[in-house]
């Protein structure tokens, strides 16, 4: 297999992991912050699920740049 598609097979895993942190540990958290009125936890929780959303973002943008690099080359 070639490097590029490693480094996006890899990259493709570390998304889905990031996307299962921020669905089954931080909504639960931002979930139960919201039931209990703690809006500060709340805010909390959202700006940690904004974060790995930002970082997502930016993984699946390196995949796109990878694959045009690749394909051009």
């Amino acid at each position: 297999m070639p490097l590029a598609w490693t480094v996006m097979a890899v990259l493709g895993v570390a998304m889905v992991a990031i996307f299962m942190h921020i669905r089954f540990t931080l909504y639960k958290k931002l979930g139960r912050a919201v039931a209990a009125s703690e809006w500060g936890a709340g805010g909390a929780a959202l700006a940690q699920i904004r974060r790995w959303v930002s970082i997502n973002l930016g993984l699946g943008v390196l995949v796109l740049l990878i694959t045009l690099l690749r394909w051009s080359a």
